[in-house]
């Protein structure tokens, strides 16, 4: 299944260096770094958020 990851530049409980291991649980994943967003993305880019969502569904 392919999976979009939004990962956020300041999440306390995900720090960014993880993101290289998404390979390892994910077959087809595509990793979208999110300068100056925290742990809660679609509060705090709720327009990434969303249109991550609408362009998977297209």
């Amino acid at each position: 299944m392919p999976t979009t990851v939004l990962w956020p530049e300041h999440d306390p409980l995900f720090p960014r260096a993880w993101s290289d291991r998404l390979g390892e649980f994910f077959s087809d994943v595509e990793l979208r770094p999110l300068d100056g967003v925290g742990h809660f993305t679609p509060v705090e880019a709720p327009d990434a958020f969303a249109g991550a969502i609408a362009e998977r569904l297209t």
